[in-house]
């Protein structure tokens, strides 16, 4: 106990030195802050309570193949973490909300290549998803009453808020480093927000195609909050689904001009 607390004594006090001192950790953290209290909260959060609802409580008449894919694909990243039982389950399914992609990506789309861009990645996860479905006895988990699963999701949530924090500061950081250019992929919503700056439109719709596909890499710590059978490696097979999603999405678009 002493030693958590210990660690907790530094970690807070590293942060509120960052937050005090650094003008552009503290700009960015408002930002943030405000962006996730207003649109991440309320979209993700009743996601959460969902998933969790529908793990906790599904009967055994509920176990198919496509009620588990239905539960699925409404899930997105990073609730898809509670459903999932396995690694290619977790690959496909982890899918950034179109709602949330579709608000960014209509400022510099078309309607009909955002479209475009939003489909052609869930239909691409999604098949792969079905074929990787795997039957769960969903009553073999262990019951919780309602206010247990809103504490389970609140909890979900918090752990969210504090990775997307700890990674807007490592983007804050490594900014006096690096060209904020090259930290696009770390973070989703930071990541847009560098995007809109590219000056090479062919560069950034390629880049916001993979971003959108990718989801960032804040978004994987994320799920192995929730799922502690996630493997790091999930990253690295993300990153090539991506691309091979971007190239098509790129061809497909090229014939819809």
């Amino acid at each position: 106990m002493k030693k958590i607390i210990f660690e907790f004594i530094i970690v807070f006090t590293t942060l509120l030195l960052l937050f005090k001192y650094n003008i552009q950790i503290k700009n960015n953290l408002n930002i943030i802050f405000y962006e996730f209290v207003k649109n991440v909260i309320p979209s993700m959060f009743p996601i959460l309570f969902i998933s969790n609802f529908i793990k906790n409580s599904l009967s055994d008449k509920n176990d198919s193949k496509f009620f588990r894919f239905i539960s699925l694909i409404f899930s997105y990243a990073p609730s898809n973490a509670i459903l999932a039982s396995n690694e290619k389950e977790l690959l496909f399914s982890t899918v950034i909300n179109p709602l949330f992609s579709y608000s960014i990506m209509i400022n510099f789309f078309s309607i009909k290549h955002t479209l475009i861009i939003i489909f052609v990645n869930i239909i691409i996860n999604y098949i792969f998803l079905f074929k990787n479905i795997t039957k769960v006895k969903i009553n073999s988990f262990q019951k919780k009453d309602i206010t247990t699963i809103i504490k389970d999701a609140s909890f979900s949530m918090v752990n969210i808020f504090g990775i997307v924090i700890f990674f807007n500061i490592i983007i804050s950081i490594l900014s006096i480093f690096f060209n904020n250019n090259f930290l696009f992929f770390i973070e989703i919503t930071n990541g847009f927000n560098i995007l809109m700056n590219f000056n090479n439109i062919i560069i950034r719709n390629f880049m916001f195609i993979f971003l959108n596909s990718f989801g960032g890499i804040a978004i994987f710590f994320q799920i192995k909050s929730i799922n502690n059978d996630a493997s790091y490696l999930l990253i690295f097979k993300k990153i090539f689904i991506s691309l091979i999603i971007s190239i098509i999405t790129i061809l497909i678009m090229s014939l819809n001009m």
